[in-house]
């Protein structure tokens, strides 16, 4: 655990300056603000705040910031949750959107059981060789 806190300390810092800004501000033994948040891997939900779509850490980034929550949390299954990690980690969530490239995926349905229309194009398969007895 000490080697991966460690780690994890490293590369947070690492990805907090890839925008030329440093937005997080370690603890005086280098500790990253987020570094326990992700190591405690676990999501957030207050049923009692209204649902967003877009409300993927909003509990752990306003617990961060010393101030209410205005959403119920957790991970709605269209938010792009990878883009939203990688604007928190590297600039705070305070600029632009982060993004990993993915992008353009076929939202889910807004109703159970909430699975997105088939696609009705889909690319063929691809075969996999295998290994020649022998």
């Amino acid at each position: 655990m000490a080697a991966y806190r460690s780690r994890l300390n490293a590369n947070l810092v690492f990805f907090d300056g890839l925008d030329g800004e440093l937005d997080w501000t370690t603890q005086p033994d280098g500790t990253h603000p987020l570094t326990e948040l992700l190591l405690a891997d676990f999501l957030v939900v207050d049923v009692a705040k209204p649902y967003a779509e877009d409300s993927y850490f909003e509990i752990e980034r306003a617990l961060l910031e010393g101030r209410e929550h205005a959403t119920c949390g957790g991970r709605s299954l269209n938010d792009d949750v990878i883009d939203t990690l990688y604007t928190l980690i590297v600039n705070a969530g305070h600029g632009p959107r982060v993004s990993d490239g993915v992008d353009g995926t076929v939202p889910a349905s807004r109703e159970f059981p909430y699975l997105a229309p088939p696609n009705p194009d889909p690319p063929e398969p691809v075969s996999v060789p295998t290994a020649a007895a022998g």
